[in-house]
């Protein structure tokens, strides 16, 4: 659902958005770069929080769908195989549901066992689809990611990755092996999964890797210096945030990196999903007009599973079947391909220390 609780709820304008992402620069005196990170970081929550009425809501959904092609989703997928990771509830689900329908293969990928079989029976009676593998993994984890992929790919078959699961932890916690739980889940988590699966999407005919990523990201800036948030007082929903940036900046460099995958990152808008127990106050404020969890799933099945998303170029970033810009207007939140690369180095050199030998 974003980030709109540091905006609503939260005594800093933006959450307490961290100087490092704003607008100012180490030459400036302190009280000048404190005011300047301040002012762009309430520019950047109000333009985005403006965008999200108009177009995040479930009002915003129901307007672009107008423009829908029905034809796009009527598909016959069977042969695929897919994996959705948190496919037990929420967005997850919902777009594994829609994938079973149309006679794709599915392994969920679920940390909880009882909600993982729940989910499945749900899905195989509704759909009257079989074909749906539970396999039980905690995405913050990076060991077992290494072990489950390398299980994975001597076993199955795999055409399309949905990277949905998501963590939005509210204090700083750290895993058993030391990582911020958050980024372990978010960013780290997406990014072994998804390199230890590569090779095993390469064998196959129309290959895509779709992440579930957040418009929240929009108001933040690419920052390589603070990834495990020690550096500023832990602020939940922007470091939520600057993951879900970290996942787009992702999608972008695997895009150019394995031109023979179809890359995609996605922003569902905001939706009831079970992340409401992570943002109270949000819910409240906005519990009547959030979308369903199908109208949130909408694009993910979309990229999943029709011909048109195919013909899209790679990497982009999308919105209710269209691809949508991912900076804000004047926000000052592109960064720079140094920086870039920096990010995609320091998780490559992360992941191999969890790799098994």
């Amino acid at each position: 659902m974003g980030v709109t609780q540091g905006f609503l709820s939260h005594t800093r304008p933006g959450g307490g958005l961290p100087s490092s992402s704003a607008a100012s620069s180490p030459a400036e005196e302190p009280g000048d770069g404190e005011g300047a990170a301040l002012a762009m970081s309430l520019y950047r929550n109000s333009v985005w929080f403006v965008k999200g009425l108009r177009h995040y809501c479930r009002s915003g959904y129901e307007s672009a769908s107008k423009h829908f092609v029905p034809e796009d989703l009527e598909v016959d997928v069977t042969g695929r195989h897919f994996m959705v990771t948190g496919g037990n509830s929420g967005i997850g689900k919902a777009a594994a549901k829609e994938i079973a329908r149309r006679g794709g293969l599915v392994h969920l990928v679920c940390r909880n066992k009882d909600r993982a079989e729940e989910a499945k029976k749900e899905i195989t009676t509704e759909t009257a689809n079989q074909n749906v593998f539970i396999h039980i993994l905690d995405m913050s984890d990076p060991k077992g990611i290494w072990e489950f992929a390398e299980r994975f790919k001597n076993e199955h078959r795999l055409n399309v990755l949905v990277n949905n699961v998501g963590c939005m932890v509210n204090q700083r916690e750290l895993t058993k092996d030391g990582l911020e739980k958050n980024f372990a889940t978010n960013t780290l988590g997406t990014y072994i999964l998804t390199t230890a699966l590569l090779p095993l999407l390469e064998r196959e005919d129309d290959p895509r890797v779709i992440t579930v990523s957040s418009g929240g990201m929009l108001v933040q800036k690419l920052d390589v210096s603070n990834l495990q948030s020690e550096n500023v007082a832990f602020d939940g929903t922007m470091v939520y945030a600057q993951n879900k940036r970290q996942q787009v900046v992702m999608t972008e460099q695997w895009a150019k990196a394995h031109p023979s995958v179809h890359f995609s990152s996605m922003h569902p808008g905001w939706a009831d999903t079970p992340v409401r127990s992570s943002m109270p106050d949000f819910y409240e404020k906005m519990k009547n007009r959030l979308r369903t969890e199908d109208q949130g799933a909408d694009t993910v099945v979309w990229l999943a599973v029709s011909r048109e998303a195919g013909k899209q170029a790679s990497g982009q970033f999308f919105q209710d079947r269209q691809p949508v810009p991912t900076h804000l207007p004047l926000a000052q939140t592109k960064s720079s391909p140094g920086d870039e690369e920096k990010l995609m180095q320091f998780l490559e050199e992360l992941s191999q220390k969890f790799k098994p030998r």
